[in-house]
């Protein structure tokens, strides 16, 4: 084998080394960037509940959760879609 042809294989080996390192990083601190955005969006959903359930009027209790359902939809899908970009 020439000197060009082992620098070669060395360098392709050491770029699918690094390929490997950077996808295992990428698997593992994304499964917990997902999860803190889960749980963040957790506590947000909450505390919109609580607001509106403050805020809200109290005879249309179904109107009330229904405020409620889109607030927290809202919140979840806006912190996914921030997560997933």
């Amino acid at each position: 084998m020439s000197k060009t042809e082992t620098i070669k294989h060395v360098t392709h080996e050491d770029l699918q080394a690094l390929k490997g390192h950077i996808e295992n990083l990428l698997h593992t601190h994304g499964r917990q960037a997902l999860h803190d955005v889960a749980s963040k969006a957790e506590q947000l959903a909450g505390q919109a509940r609580e607001n509106l359930a403050e805020h809200a009027p109290k005879k249309s209790g179904s109107r009330a959760r229904s405020l409620v359902a889109i607030a927290i939809f809202s919140v979840i899908g806006y912190f996914l879609g921030r997560a997933t970009k």
